[in-house]
């Protein structure tokens, strides 16, 4: 009898002791949910998600993230990968090639509501190496600038500054575009991707948008670096311990239409500097004017309806043109260039159920990068160019494009005529 009442006792134990264990292993599952609930709740709050990708203060989508979030650090990127076929020789002999042209990261941080910082980090061609491939890249800040905002119609920044001129040049997340690679245009004679240390204003006023900086001046390469297919580009200082004795001023207006139609005007203006020293062959000290240059661009920009419109214009006046050709020791610098391009895209699945877009566009560009140049200076071979280019661009997402163009350049002397079939995979996030 007491065996049978001990064995009882020790069942009704056991019977006990196994509700509770159950009980706990459920308590500890839900326990491990409220922790990772937690985990994400801190990941939240320190890197908030935006579901609408939108563009702020003219920069990109994805560039305007730190700006758009109210808090913490935000993360976003962007990258290209391209191939490339011609009919004649592209990169060192071949006539085909392929490229990681581009991969990028953005990190910013919101110190307050009004008070914030964004960065641009850009890793060019894959490689630093120039023994990888035909040539490596190189890596480079794009972008690092403080911004307050004091209420919509008027905000500060400063930093490395994206000069407001053109569409492509704030606007360069290669989804936000149809062309495989960048309008030539927007290459040669707008240097994009252009920045420069400085500090301005930017607002909207009503329907207006506007920009305004600051910036240091544009900087004679010497050396041998000009080339006269884009003869602004080797000015550029970008940030890179720059010479500061003289100034530029950069500006930028956009009127906000009806109809999302977008028209406004942008502009560069200051003095070029000598680089001095061995670079200088009038022997002038670094940083000393040497001419001065003038750029304006009007732009047109609708979307509306399926329908992408674009057309840029450029116009540059270089005063002094001929001193700085004497600094460089070359006879071929460009008094004025100007040019413009007109491109149009639509998405044939905008009247389907299908929710993804594919773009098919046209692009026409006509440039001179020397329409005049100084008494006694020659204009180089090729300097009028004419760009046709047709394409189609496939969006399975909003932030993915998988693009695939041919395009015909016709230059003026007929000896660089070249046909190429070019295609790319692109992301931002």
């Amino acid at each position: 009898m007491l065996k049978r009442a001990s064995l009882y006792s020790l069942l009704l134990a056991g019977s006990i002791f196994a509700q509770p264990s159950d009980e706990l292993k459920q308590l500890r599952e839900e326990v491990e949910v409220l922790k990772e609930e937690l985990r994400k709740l801190r990941l939240e709050i320190s890197i908030p998600q935006i579901t609408t990708y939108q563009s702020y203060s003219g920069l990109g989508p994805a560039a305007s993230k730190a700006l758009i979030n109210p808090k913490g650090v935000s993360v976003g990127g962007y990258g290209e990968v391209h191939f490339y076929k011609s009919n004649k020789d592209i990169r060192g002999g071949t006539k085909s090639y392929t490229d990681l042209t581009r991969l990028i990261l953005y990190i910013g941080y919101a110190f307050t509501e009004k008070l914030k910082f964004t960065s641009e980090l850009e890793l060019e061609h894959a490689s630093t190496n120039s023994g990888h491939g035909t040539g490596g890249g190189y890596f480079k800040a794009e972008l690092a600038i403080l911004d307050y905002n004091f209420k919509p119609q008027f905000g500060v920044r400063g930093g490395l500054l994206l000069i407001p001129v053109g569409i492509i040049n704030e606007v360069h997340e290669p989804p936000t575009f149809y062309t495989v690679d960048r309008p030539y245009l927007e290459r040669n004679i707008i240097p994009t991707t252009w920045e420069e240390i400085g500090v301005g204003a930017y607002g909207t006023i009503g329907m207006v948008d506007y920009r305004v900086y600051v910036t240091n001046a544009l900087m004679l390469k010497g050396g041998g670096g000009y080339s006269p297919s884009a003869p602004l580009k080797t000015a550029r200082q970008r940030g890179a311990r720059a010479v500061s004795e003289r100034f530029g001023l950069t500006g930028r207006v956009d009127l906000n239409l009806p109809y999302n139609l977008k028209l406004g005007g942008s502009f560069w203006t200051g003095d070029v500097q000598s680089k001095g020293g061995s670079d200088s062959n009038l022997g002038l000290r670094r940083g000393e004017k040497v001419g001065s240059v003038t750029l304006f661009s009007p732009h047109l920009w609708w979307q509306w309806a399926g329908f992408d419109v674009r057309v840029v214009g450029a116009y540059v006046k270089v005063n002094d043109a001929d001193k700085i050709g004497n600094d460089l020791g070359v006879t071929n610098y460009p008094s004025k260039m100007q040019g413009f391009y007109t491109q149009v895209a639509y998405n044939v699945l905008r009247l389907t159920d299908i929710e993804q877009e594919l773009y098919i566009f046209g692009m026409y560009e006509n440039y001179d990068t020397h329409a005049s140049v100084p008494s006694g200076y020659s204009k180089p071979a090729g300097h009028k160019v004419q760009i046709f280019n047709v394409g189609l661009s496939y969006k399975p997402h909003p932030l993915v494009a998988l693009k695939a163009d041919y395009v015909k350049e016709d230059y003026s002397d007929g000896n660089d005529d070249r046909n190429l079939y070019r295609a790319a995979i692109s992301w931002m996030f």
